[in-house]
């Protein structure tokens, strides 16, 4: 019989799975209570990017944050306190045996991309819709039985998963984003509270849109994107600016997903479209209550202000894809109010 499993403390914040385990690993070791969505805020948030990519199918790179699971862990790793390591394997023996090992020192890794459609717990996806870009960690497993045991960012319970469904979950590959059979090991080393985290993270952040050192990313990227939005009708094929537009609204999601209207579907979306700022206001609100920071509070405010601007924006690029309407030439004048809200809840934050 070989089984091993690591009893840790599982807090679900659901849609935000490539961190929902290493904040689980921060709370075990310095037993802080963390916001939703805190880790997914500070690294995600304000990473604006904006890129003409002409030789791809899609025409124009335009992100409000940066979704990529390395690039985010990358810029937190030192500030929350933790080192990581990515493996990809050729072969998923290869990789479940280097995730057991992980287990078998104590260290629970995290395992992904999967596709959430060989996920059986996850019962609306399951057999029913490829979304390959999930991640969970694994916190055992058995031999015997042929199955690991994880938890899951937007479950309470454990869940256990057979091998076969796991052999397939991880044989996906997400471009950019992460490959087949690919493990993450974590190693905590968490010195800092919560406050200190969510201020350092936030200067270095507010620092990288405020003053970039490149065109093409933060305000001066957004800037441009402003200025040559109302172009794009012109330089582009319809179809290729309707991709762009259907792209952006996508990834406004709380996770990236088509609103329901695109679908033909005549239900109110499950997700929030607020671009991140709901989530990055909810984090400084709480935050900003509990340490009596009334600055935070203030650029709360004013990111709330952004999710509600992001919302009208979904509004209008979604009456413009179903033809419903076309009120695209409001785009501009909308982005502009989201820089200027932008701008000025990240001087309240660096200063």
């Amino acid at each position: 019989m070989k089984e091993k499993f690591i009893t840790l403390k599982h807090h679900a914040d659901d849609y935000e799975c490539m961190w929902n385990g290493i904040e689980d690993l921060y709370i075990r070791d310095t037993g802080e209570k963390l916001p939703p969505s805190f880790f997914f805020s500070l690294s995600s948030f304000g990473s604006f990017c904006y890129m003409k990519t002409l030789k791809s199918d899609l025409k124009r790179m335009i992100a409000l944050g940066d979704g990529r699971t390395k690039q985010m862990y990358e810029f937190l790793a030192s500030t929350a306190g933790f080192e990581y390591k990515h493996y990809e394997y050729k072969t998923f023996e290869q990789a479940i045996k280097k995730a057991k090992a992980e287990i078998d020192a104590g260290h629970p890794p995290v395992l992904g991309a999967l596709d959430m459609y060989y996920l059986p717990y996850l019962t609306k996806l399951y057999h029913g819709e490829h979304i390959p870009f999930h991640y969970v960690l694994m916190v055992g497993y058995d031999d015997d039985a042929q199955c690991i045991y994880l938890v899951d960012c937007g479950r309470e319970e454990v869940q256990m998963l057979h091998y076969d469904e796991l052999r397939h979950a991880w044989e996906c590959s997400y471009p950019g984003l992460s490959k087949p059979n690919t493990i993450c090991t974590v190693r905590m080393k968490a010195t800092k509270n919560k406050y200190q985290i969510a201020k350092e993270a936030l200067v270095k952040k507010g620092e990288m849109f405020l003053n970039p050192t490149v065109s093409f990313v933060g305000r001066k990227g957004f800037e441009k994107f402003i200025s040559e939005l109302p172009k794009l009708r012109n330089e582009l094929t319809k179809g290729d600016y309707d991709k762009i537009l259907t792209n952006m609204v996508t990834f406004f999601g709380t996770v990236p997903t088509v609103p329901n209207a695109l679908r033909g579907i005549n239900e109110p979306d499950e997700v929030n479209f607020g671009g991140g700022f709901d989530k990055m206001s909810r984090v400084l609100n709480d935050l900003g209550k509990e340490y009596e920071n009334s600055t935070w509070l203030e650029a709360a405010g004013r990111f709330e202000e952004g999710s509600e601007i992001i919302f009208e924006i979904k509004n209008v690029m979604v009456a413009y894809l179903t033809g419903k309407n076309d009120k695209t030439d409001e785009l501009p004048g909308l982005f502009t109010n989201v820089l200027e809200i932008m701008m000025n809840g990240f001087v309240l934050l660096v200063r």
